[in-house]
Order: C-alpha cells, then sequence, then structure tokens
C-alpha cells in the first residue's frame, strides 16, 4: 500500500530561470546541544548552555548553502505527517514541490557537541527509512535534466533507495544530467558488501564528494597519498568524472585520471559548529561546476562556502559574491513537465 502523497503548492510557475542543481538526500529536524564533557552518568541530568533547533539532513543543509549562493535549485526528499515535517515544509517554501509526504514520524536528530569540536549524534529512523525509488523517479521525471547536475546526498543512509540507485543514476544520465554522489558514512560500516555496492554506483557518477574517511573505507587504505590510490575509483567512473576528497582542516583534494593532484588548503579559521561543513562544501563546489568555472576555482568556492558556515554563530550561509561564485548564465526555460 502507497501512503505518500505529493506537497501541493499553491504557486503555478510556467516560465522560471533554468535548474541549476538537483538536490536528492534526507531531510531531518536537527536539535543541536551542548558542549558536554565527559559524557553523563546514565540516570542523571545535565543542563546544557545551548540548544538551536534547525534544518538537518544532507539534502536539508545543502539547498539552505546553494539558496544563500542565489543557485536556481530543486529539491527531492520525503518528509513525515507530523508537526515536524509540516515544520520542515515552513523552511523550504519554493522547494516543497518536489517533497513527497509520508504518513509517518519525520526522523529527529540529536546532536550533542563537546568542547573539543567533536560530536555526537542520536538519530531515528523516520520517514527516511520509507523513500520509495517510485516515488524518488516520479519527481525526476517531472524535471527536465538536461545540462542539470543532480546530488544524491546520504544515499547510505536511505536504505529503501539504495537498491534502485544504479537505474536511477542512469535515467539522470540518459536524459542529460549529470550525476554527483555523496554517500555519507554507512550505518553497517564499510563492509564487503557496501564497497561493493559503491563502487557498482561509479560508473553512472561524473562527481564524487567523499570526505578523507569514506574514502580510505571505500578502498580499505591506511592513506592517500598518490594518484595510485585513486584508481578504484577513478577506472570505475566515466572518462572526465571528478573525485573530491573533503579533509576537513586540511582542506580537500581533486583527483581525474591521467591529471596530477589538485590540492587546496583550508586556511586558518576559528571553527563554531562543524555539522554540515560537507554537505556546505558540497553546494559550493556543484554551483562552480554547474557555472562553468575551473576546477581550481570550483574548490575554492567550496571551501570558502564550509569554512564561512562553520565559522559562523549563529549558523549564516554565505552569499556567491562572498565566496567567489561567478553570476549565472541567462538561460530561461519552461517547465512542460510541472502539474500543480
Amino acid at each position: 500500500m502507497n501512503n505518500s502523497q505529493r506537497i501541493n503548492n499553491s504557486m503555478v510557475r510556467t516560465d522560471v530561470p533554468h535548474t541549476e542543481i538537483v538536490t536528492v538526500g534526507t531531510v531531518n529536524v536537527d536539535l543541536v546541544m551542548g558542549p558536554q564533557a565527559p559524557w553523563p552518568t546514565p540516570g542523571t541530568e545535565v543542563v546544557l548552555p545551548k540548544a538551536d533547533l534547525r534544518e538537518g539532513g544532507g539534502a536539508g543543509i545543502t539547498a539552505l548553502a546553494l539558496k544563500a549562493l542565489d543557485v536556481q535549485q530543486r529539491m527531492i526528499v520525503n518528509v513525515g505527517n507530523d508537526l515536524f515535517g509540516h515544520w520542515l515544509q515552513q523552511q523550504y517554501p519554493v522547494l516543497v514541490e518536489d517533497w513527497v509526504m509520508d504518513q509517518v514520524d519525520t526522523a529527529l536528530t540529536v546532536g550533542i557537541t563537546h568542547p573539543d569540536g567533536e560530536r555526537t549524534f542520536f538519530s531515528t529512523p523516520g520517514h527516511v527509512a520509507v523513500f520509495r525509488p517510485e516515488d524518488l523517479m516520479t519527481q525526476l521525471s517531472r524535471i527536465d535534466l538536461e545540462g542539470v547536475i543532480v546530488l544524491f546526498v546520504g544515499t547510505s543512509l536511505m536504505p529503501t533507495i539504495r537498491p534502485a540507485l544504479k537505474d536511477i543514476f542512469s535515467f539522470v544520465r540518459t536524459h542529460g544530467g549529470r550525476v554527483a554522489l555523496d554517500t555519507a558514512w554507512p550505518t553497517e560500516g564499510w563492509t564487503d558488501q557496501s564497497r561493493e555496492e559503491v563502487l557498482s554506483w561509479l560508473p553512472d557518477v561524473d562527481i564524487a564528494l567523499f570526505n578523507e574517511a569514506e574514502t580510505k573505507g571505500i578502498l580499505r587504505k591506511s592513506s592517500l597519498s598518490e594518484l595510485a590510490d585513486y584508481q578504484q575509483i577513478l577506472t570505475r567512473m566515466p572518462p572526465n568524472a571528478f573525485c573530491v576528497t573533503k579533509m576537513g582542516r586540511q582542506g580537500a583534494r581533486l583527483v581525474q585520471r591521467d591529471t596530477p593532484f589538485l590540492e587546496m588548503a583550508a586556511g586558518t579559521h576559528e571553527v563554531v559548529d562543524t555539522i554540515g561543513a560537507g554537505d556546505s562544501f558540497n553546494a559550493g563546489f556543484l554551483a562552480a561546476i554547474a557555472r562553468e568555472q575551473a576546477a581550481e576555482r570550483a574548490l575554492e568556492v567550496a571551501i570558502n562556502t564550509a569554512t564561512m558556515a562553520i565559522s559562523s554563530a549563529p549558523r549564516r550561509y554565505p552569499s556567491g559574491k562572498e565566496v567567489g561564485l561567478m553570476n549565472p548564465f541567462p538561460k530561461l526555460t519552461s517547465r512542460k513537465k510541472l502539474v500543480i
């Protein structure tokens, strides 16, 4: 039985700016509290100095960063039909036309920050565990994908979507889109099965966006110091694909086939809150690539976007001008398949 439904938007748009990026993934509610150290004794109560209720999930954070960068975007996610699900819709009023509502609870994540900058998360599966591939494909088929980057973020956390991803990626590329992938860390860890699953997706992935720990996990490597270390990924990807490794305070590295490393340091900055650093990076990098900026410039935009986000309190995502993102090309298209 299908208990999913599209979320209707009362606005009908017939001529809108061409979509640059579509984000597919998770959006949920984050309750971030802290700092706390050491871990409390069971059965006791701790009063923490700070708490922040905000939008979370890989797609949720990416969409906020893209909005600040003034990128034309769409967002395909599902939410639960409850208080938190309706609250999330209110935070993304112009993006909900591609959302799906499921008759379940919306996922909630409680993040506890620690004085050393690290954090611990507790999450419920909620709506994320029931997002149906059929619903995702229905929403994708309504979008003109020609020239569009489609970012799939947090795929390792989407158990119902994972088995269908090879077909979904192929659909995007067949219809003129480019696939970007950020798997996130799988809940089961990097087992033989999860490694082979990710490697099987790579022939249809144009832009891989992994952090350093994820890249090491996929490749079974303890270090990544040479181009040869990436061959297991690069040889499976399309010839002109990018493989980007996010390295935290050390910056980022971009590799392509038969091309020397391109590395860029993050510089010095005071980190306030690292939650969403990778998603902010993804937004900056893909925005620059969508606007045909050079790879080196894209890394710079990405690092600047992430740095400014995690250095802000309260959280603020930078504008395109602040991070060196060029203006979009003037291009309009009709959404012929859009039916509200």
